[in-house]
């Protein structure tokens, strides 16, 4: 021992030399580490995609080096403003996840969150400053293709014995940058499926295979949080994959351990585990569930016919590049994932390699997804028993991961194909390409535009070409180093193909739906900001405010979300039919799963609470019943107080307990509504009526065509040129008039003029509302000009009233005692999920109508002792209190089944720790002996697993 230390004590003390930095040197090191590394490269398969990805918005003059923006079609008109609503609650200006007053007079915000919101990704809107919410997703967008690539990347490395790096590239790729990924972009809460997908694909097999769960079951739970929609055809395609996986493989090959009774046991762990991951996603399926129950599920009535949706050689162009048609319903299905999959998907039927067995499974299972897209009913299933409102085929992701499936298989197997075999492949594409182009199939040639045709037709044929000469390479090279060069082009001329194909895809929305400007949205919102945050330091209490949209502006319905107002505003597919239909018979515009803030009176948006606007600077379009708050000084708006805002529940008579809104033979048209309702609320039917029928009109057809019928008069423009035609009336009174027509057979556009004014649109199927035509002198004429489109006809009942005048004293008188009876005054503190405060009654049994939609998950308190609620007025929640005098007031919201979803889940995640925990204990003891080999099912890839071994033996022989 002291021999040996003397014997280091003699060596001479090595100084470690300063290395300098150097780029070059740096740079080398990571390419080492990345060649050694056996899954480092993957990151590549995140990066490659993402920056393509980037590259399509840049080639779109993205933000700041353009107008560039990725909002368009739902993306721009709901989700952004659902973001800023998440981002705002993260921050604490937006009280709750529950439920929000933002929409629709207030409605349950779980069931919304779960479709929109629920991905993880979201929340990195919170890293992004308030006035960036674009960029936010932008990097949200970027970060799923990303992702998306790297996931699939991953299955195939899982699967390759000797993983080609390239080859795994080449594919993620072409999945992360699909037709689909980059035309749903705009739907960004389905593109998580893409992530999670090839997760789950590889759970099931491990499941099978090696009895390993919690994959499949970590993955399919992520799926149905993040999206429920999508989530629910994954769960159809996990057991169609079951299947698939199951029976492609041997008995050997697919049981290798010799378990008997395997495919039952192998089903069983399936069902156990897929219900194990719906229960612990329990708490947002039952949300989504109870959010559906609001009218979501009624909103379609599908046409369950036996009929085929589109032809077949119509579909068959959807695999080439470029080939986006439109978003709307007779849109096609989303299924180009590269040239390469079109051309290496015969490589696979025909490879030895291949079993038979495989490749009849494998048929069947694309059978299935070519007998879905066409057939009707079998489509409605993958929608949810539902027809897409546009984009088709929403599914068509899952054949996308397929067919990349089989044509890396195919790949692997390049060489046994031959150069004759791809020649007549690519051939008979190019023969197709030029068919489509003769025929001009719509699904394929439907632009003008040069640049569009090229990247449809020649472009289309330049890459087929340009991978035939690369696959032939490929085939033809032995060197190991030219065949790298080769596979290095292809990844490039992939990365070029697919990267064209997202530009021209972009060309096509745009002209289609249109792109927003990055401008548009960050003015919109960030001119109204200033005006809501003055406004709320001006009043922080509980009330609801709108704003009023000008004739230009473009339709945005949900920016209370983004601003915390509460309004009326909104659309969204998670709808509450009945407060929406509520809206419209009060003369709102409120159609399907839409409400907006068009067509408000006094009466309506006092009765409603709706107490201050945001209208345009100086634009003296309000009735002078609202006041100009002069406290609020914003450059852009101006606030308006409305003297009448009754508050969110009031004291009402008893009358309209059995008052029916809807009844059209008593009431024709909204004013005769309000006629009726304002007594019935008061309990006095000598009120005095608000509005009152202008009589006298006059019709001038103009150069319009008029038939008159019994109840009806048509008026049916020329065929060359826009038909105009006039009503004309003489006013009765000094005052406003309210104009709102009876009308049928409305045309897609139709516009009016009021006297000298400017024209705007109107009577289209967006603007079914209540409109103000303004001040008017006694004996003036007021003459509305109507235009319609040529060759277009419109039906007026012409037996009802159009114009109604407004009684200003009979409207103040009956204000005046609706504000003077019980008012709930709500605390300061109060959320959107827990209103409390006081209201002090006079009467025993007194009636209160609150303005919120009736939703049994609201529980009412009166002096702390719940209260039964009841549904008046269609739509709206009411209580009685019992006694007369002061008593606190409580309403909470917090639907039982929301109870019993957080209960299941608990139930779920405890009982898969339990699982994990005792498979963990038991390995390490009882079946400590019984070592269990892990199965890895490396699919056979000649080209892949052998070149290598006969380089490696030529290159020894060599030395």
């Amino acid at each position: 021992m002291t021999d040996e230390k003397s014997f280091i004590s003699d060596i001479p003390e090595q100084k470690s030399k300063f290395i300098p930095f150097h780029p070059k040197r740096w740079l080398k090191d990571i390419q080492q580490r990345l060649y050694l590394s056996p899954k480092l490269y993957l990151l590549f398969c995140f990066l490659i995609p993402f920056a393509l990805m980037f590259g399509v918005y840049l080639a779109r003059g993205l933000h700041p080096f353009g107008e560039g923006t990725p909002l368009v079609l739902d993306l721009n008109s709901q989700y952004a403003y659902f973001f800023e609503g998440l981002r705002n609650f993260i921050y604490g200006d937006a009280s709750s996840l529950l439920y929000s007053f933002s929409r629709s007079l207030g409605g349950e915000f779980m069931g919304m969150y779960a479709y929109y919101l629920a991905s993880p990704l979201s929340y990195i809107v919170a890293l992004f400053p308030q006035d960036r919410i674009q960029e936010a997703i932008l990097t949200i967008l970027l970060l799923k293709t990303g992702l998306s690539g790297l996931s699939f990347g991953y299955y195939l490395h899982k699967h390759s014995r000797t993983p080609k790096k390239t080859a795994v590239l080449i594919f993620s790729v072409m999945y992360a940058l699909s037709a689909y990924a980059v035309c749903q972009q705009s739907n960004t809460m389905w593109i998580d499926a893409l992530i999670w997908l090839p997760l789950m694909a590889l759970g099931i097999e491990q499941l099978i295979l090696n009895r390993r769960y919690k994959l499949y079951t970590v993955s399919l739970t992520l799926i149905l949080i993040s999206n429920y929609y999508i989530g629910y055809m994954l769960c159809i395609f996990a057991v169609l994959f079951f299947f698939y996986y199951y029976f492609s493989k041997s008995q050997n090959e697919i049981n290798p351990r010799g378990e008997k009774l395997h495919f039952v046991r192998s089903g069983a762990r399936f069902a156990v585990f897929s219900l194990l991951s719906a229960a612990i996603s329990a708490f947002m399926l039952i949300a989504a569930y109870y959010s559906l129950g609001f009218g979501k599920s009624d909103f379609s009535t599908p046409d369950w016919s036996l009929t085929s949706k589109f032809e077949i050689v119509d579909f068959l162009t959807k695999f080439l590049p470029g080939s986006y048609d439109t978003f709307e319903p007779s849109g096609l299905p989303f299924v180009y994932c590269g040239l390469l999959t079109v051309i290496l998907l015969p490589v696979y039927f025909t490879s030895k390699n291949i079993s038979s067995r495989e490749k009849i499974v494998s048929g069947a299972l694309l059978g299935v997804f070519f007998i879905s897209f066409i057939v009707s009913p079998i489509d409605l299933i993958w929608h949810g028993f539902s027809t897409p409102n546009w984009l088709n085929g929403r599914y068509s992701f899952l054949l996308c991961f397929v067919l990349l499936m089989l044509a890396y298989k195919a790949f692997g197997n390049l060489r046994q194909a031959g150069e004759k075999f791809l020649l007549v492949i690519c051939a008979l594409i190019v023969l197709f390409i030029a068919v489509a182009e003769k025929f001009e199939l719509k699904s394929y040639i439907n632009s003008d535009k040069k640049l569009l045709t090229f990247g449809c037709i020649w472009f289309s044929i330049f890459f087929t070409i340009a991978l035939l000469v690369l696959l032939c390479l490929k085939i033809r090279l032995k060197s190991k180093k030219a065949r790298n060069c080769v596979s290095a082009v292809l990844a490039a001329i992939v990365c070029v193909e697919v990267f064209c194909n997202g530009i021209v895809c972009f060309m096509k929305i745009n002209d289609d739906v249109l792109f927003t400007k990055y401008s548009t949205y960050q003015n919109f919102v960030g001119n109204l900001r200033p005006a809501t945050e003055a406004l709320k330091e001006y009043d922080d209490g509980f009330y609801r405010a709108e704003k009023i949209r000008t004739s230009d502006e473009l339709q945005r319905y949900n920016f209370p979300f983004a601003l915390s107002l509460k309004g009326i505003s909104n659309s969204t597919s998670t709808l509450n039919a009945d407060a929406i239909e509520l809206l419209n018979l009060l003369g709102y515009n409120a159609r399907a799963h839409i409400s907006q803030y068009r067509g408000g009176t006094p009466v309506s948006d006092s009765l409603l609470g709706i107490k201050y606007l945001l209208a345009n600077k100086n634009s003296n379009a309000l009735n002078p019943v609202y006041k100009v708050v002069d406290e609020i000084d914003d450059p852009n708006y101006d606030v308006y107080s409305n003297p009448y805002a009754l508050s969110i529940a009031y004291g009402v008579s008893d009358g309209i307990k059995d008052f029916d809104l809807s009844d059209s033979e008593e009431y024709t048209n909204v004013f005769e509504r309000y006629n009726a309702l304002i007594p019935a609320m008061l309990g006095d039917h000598s009120l005095a009526a608000v509005f009152e029928p202008v009589a006298g009109l006059s019709i001038k057809s103009g150069n319009c065509k008029e038939i008159k019928l019994a109840t009806q008069a048509r008026y049916t423009s020329p065929e060359k040129t826009e038909g105009t035609f006039n009503f004309i009336y003489t006013a009765p009174y000094t005052g406003e008039y309210y104009f709102y027509p009876s009308a049928a057979g409305i045309p897609e556009s139709v516009n009016i003029r009021v006297c000298s004014g400017n024209r705007i649109s109107f009577l289209e199927r967006n603007s079914d509302h209540i409109l103000s035509l303004g001040h008017f002198e006694e004996g003036s004429e007021i003459r509305i000009t109507f235009y319609i489109p040529k060759d277009e006809s419109i039906n007026f009942y012409t037996k009802r009233s159009f114009l109604w005048y407004f009684n200003t004293d009979a409207y103040d008188a009956a204000m005046q005692r609706m504000t003077a009876s019980p008012q709930f005054e709500i605390d300061s503190e109060s959320t959107d999920d827990h209103l409390f405060g006081n209201i002090s009654t006079a009467n025993d049994r007194q009636m209160i109508l609150t303005t919120i939609p009736y939703d049994k998950g609201w529980k009412v308190f009166v002096d702390g002792e719940q209260v039964e609620t009841y549904e008046t007025l269609g739509a709206l929640m009411a209580f009685d209190v019992d006694s007369a005098g002061e008593h606190s007031l409580e309403l909470k919201y917090m639907p039982d089944v929301y109870k019993l979803g957080a209960i299941i889940s608990v139930i779920g995640i405890s009982a898969f720790i339990i699982i994990c925990a005792a498979d963990f204990i038991l390995k390490r003891t009882l079946f400590k002996s019984r070592t269990l080999t892990a199965y890895d099912d490396f699919w056979v890839l000649e080209d892949f697993d052998t070149t290598d071994t006969t380089d490696n033996q030529s290159s020894t022989k060599e030395k």
